[in-house]
Order: C-alpha cells, then structure tokens, then sequence
C-alpha cells in the first residue's frame, strides 16, 4: 500500500514535467525553424541585389554604410592595394580613360558568372579593374581559366569597398577620365555588363592596324568617346575639361623620368641613358600598328648605333607575349615593362604607338610623334 501511495503521488509530477519538456522540445524546434526561414529570407534578397559575399560556409555581407553609394561627381577614393602577383598597385595608375572599378569576390555566385565575360575582354574594351577579395590562389585560378586581361588587385575585408560605399558583390562603378565618380553604384552583374556594353570604346589605340593613328584621328576618336559616353547617360567631363594632360609633351620640356624592368627583370633608368639620343617608342602588345612598325624600328637601332642614338621601348601587356614580340622581330633595343599607363600618364600621351626623341641632355627635341609615319620622321 505504501509502494502504490508513493506512485500515485509521484507519478503525476512525473508526467508534468515529461510533458513540459516536451513542449519545450517542440517550441524550440518551431523557433529554429523561424530562425531559418528568416535566414533564408534574408539569403534570397542578398542574393536577389548580388550583394553577397560567401567565406566558408556563411554568407556575409559587408557591414551597413549609410546610404548606398558615392554621389556622381565625387572624387574616387584612392587606395593602395597588390595586384594577384603581389605588386602594389594604386588607383592613379590606372585613371587617364573611363575605368570600369569592379568589386568582385570567387566565392559570389554572380561574380562567377561574369568571370567567362571579363576574359573576352581585349584591347578595343573600356578599361575594367577589380578590387576582389578571398582566397588568393582561386582569384589566380579564374583569372587563368577565363583568361582574364583586366587587372586585378586583392583586398583583405571590405578595406576599400566600404570607403565605396559598395556593400557587397558584384557591384561597382564607372570612373571618368577626371577620377570622379561618373554613375551611381551598379548592383549586379547584369548592370555591371550593361555599363561594359554601353562604353564600348577605348581612348588609345584601338589596336585594329587599319586606321592611321595620327594626331587629327586621335582627337577625333576622343571626341566620340565623349559623345558615346554622353549618349550612354554617363556624367563624364568632356575629354577637354579633364585635369590629365593628353596631348604630349613639348619641345623643351625635360623627359620625365623613369625606372621600368625590361625583359629580363633587370631595372633600367632613362638616366641610365644620359648622353645618348633617346628614341622612346610608347607600345602595347595589343596595338596593330605598333606591330606594324617593329621592323623599322630594328633597322633605325641597327643603322643608327653608330650615330649615338639608343632605341628604347616602353611596353604593356603579358609580359611573355612581350618577350614572344621581341624574339618574333629580333629586338636588340631595350624593352622596358610599364605595369599600366603610368609612365604613358607622365608623358601626357594614352595612345600607342607614340614616340619622343630625347636629346643627350634629357630634354625633349620634338614634339610628340602620333603615329608610325610621324615616329620615323622625328630622326
């Protein structure tokens, strides 16, 4: 009797709590689920503007910046960051024509699906550089695979995109030749691709070899990029109105100095060539009328070595399809690597091919040469 006194008072208490903890059990499980669902809710509209970035297993987007985007006009931040090789590379090298400034991450979806794009890009496209983040080896392992031209430099975090305003990827801006601001910040890749599209022109040489690269053209061809780019609904200054110098240097001016690697790694300086007549050839791997002159070029350097007169060639572009260049034409001249356009920037002249004879005293003898025809008649 006793046994059966203690169950009954017991075994209600005992149920009473079986049962509390199994409705703990199930809103628990509820308020998981609620968590999830609001998770989920929050991937798909992460998702749905692109402004996701994954590490690991979690997405996660960049800190809340205020307003989205830098207002047009605004002077792009500057910034120094190193490209996939580990070189620093910093926003003014790469100003001087309308830039496409991307913010790109491997692990975003979205950007994957622009990388096939970007390796289409060549040297008639706008000038596009990405600021991408993640793990470095599988930036290098698009870039390879899709074979991408564009540069690319590598930030940690969200160092840079947060002085953008930029809260996620893909997204990104066009910059104006002046380095400000020209369109409010593109989310997405199908924006993005759209602004590419819209800007399908390149200030420089436009590498097809069929036009005659001249002073007149290329002044005309900055002209219809200002019109194109006006016609895209881009608030870029007219090429006039930019703080960069584009039409070369004068007679009388002291050559901007410059130390480049030429082929071989080894760093050459232009004082390294005080003394000597310097012809100064800007080229570009990609420029067909560059191509078109290299054999005049061998035969001025190997008619004028006795005339004290030194050809140098400052290039850009894959530094083994330089080295292909010089081996295919037999250069013997030096060929000097310029990472982007900065010593081109220094020499007021974007386009290619260019030249400048320099005198034994440093100092520019003539005007600047546009073209194959006008390089060959400053000797």
């Amino acid at each position: 009797m006793r046994a059966l006194l203690i169950v009954a008072v017991v075994l209600p208490w005992i149920l009473i709590a079986a049962g509390a903890w199994f409705i703990y059990q199930i809103f628990a499980q509820y308020g998981r689920a609620l968590l999830s669902i609001d998770e989920l809710r929050a991937r798909i509209a992460a998702l749905e503007t692109g402004a996701v970035d994954e590490t690991a297993s979690q997405p996660v987007v960049a800190p809340a910046q205020g307003p989205a985007g830098l207002p047009i006009g605004t002077p792009a931040p500057d910034f120094a960051l190193p490209d996939l090789e580990g070189r620093e590379r910093t926003l003014n090298e790469f100003l001087g024509e309308p830039l496409l400034l991307v913010f790109f991450s491997p692990s975003c979806g979205f950007c994957v699906q622009m990388s096939p794009r970007l390796g289409e890009l060549g040297e008639d496209d706008p000038r596009v550089l990405l600021i991408t983040r993640g793990d470095l080896e599988e930036n290098r392992r698009l870039a390879d695979v899709h074979g991408w031209k564009c540069d690319v430099v590598h930030e940690e975090a969200w160092e840079v995109a947060n002085t953008y305003q930029a809260s996620g990827t893909p997204t990104g801006y066009l910059i104006g030749h002046d380095g400000r601001i020209a369109t409010e910040l593109m989310i997405g890749s199908a924006a993005l691709l759209k602004a590419l599209e819209s800007l399908d022109v390149q200030v420089g040489s436009n590498g097809h070899g069929g036009d005659e690269l001249t002073r007149e053209s290329l002044h005309e061809r900055e002209e219809a990029v200002a019109e194109r780019a006006k016609a895209a609904g881009l608030a870029v200054k007219d090429l006039k109105e930019s703080r960069l110098k584009r039409d070369g240097l004068s007679a009388g001016t002291p050559a901007p100095g410059f130390t480049l690697p030429d082929l071989k790694g080894a760093r050459r300086s232009l004082k390294s060539f005080r003394g000597k007549r310097v012809l100064l050839v800007f080229s570009d791997t990609g420029c067909g009328p560059c191509e078109a002159m290299s054999p005049d070029l061998v035969r001025i350097h190997e008619q004028s070595r006795a005339d004290n007169l030194e050809v140098v060639m400052i290039s850009r572009g894959d530094p083994a399809e330089n080295r292909a260049k010089a081996e295919k034409y037999g250069f013997r001249f030096p060929v000097l690597l310029q990472r982007s356009r900065e010593v081109a920037r220094d020499y007021a002249m974007f386009a290619t091919p260019v030249g400048y004879l320099i005198d034994e005293n440093g100092v520019i003898a003539k005007d600047v040469a546009v073209g194959p025809e006008e390089i060959l008649k400053l000797l």
